[in-house]
């Protein structure tokens, strides 16, 4: 017997019709999402946004070169301690020297 209306159950599943029926209730929740979606104060959002990102980036590039690196968070390439003076003629070198 068949029933009307409905696959039977020995029927395997179409997965292109199950992809053009998610595809479909996606677009549409997507649709009905963006249609409730408030326009005002659009662009305030979008720059807060972007500096939020922002700060996510440099904060991720400060740990990775203080974990990977070694570098003090605080210090850059510039503001290392200059190497000491070599030490002049008249001084005495070190023994290992």
């Amino acid at each position: 017997m068949r029933m009307l209306g409905g696959a039977m159950p020995d029927d395997k599943p179409n997965a292109f019709e199950d992809v053009r029926k998610g595809l479909g209730l996606l677009f549409r929740a997507a649709k009905t999402t963006v249609e409730k979606l408030p326009t005002k104060d659009l662009e305030e959002v979008v720059v807060t946004s972007a500096r939020e990102v922002g700060r996510a980036i440099e904060n991720v590039g400060k740990t990775i070169e203080r974990e990977v690196f070694g570098k003090s968070a605080g210090k850059k390439d510039g503001d290392a301690t200059p190497p000491a003076d070599p030490p002049k003629d008249d001084e005495p070198k070190p023994p290992d020297a």
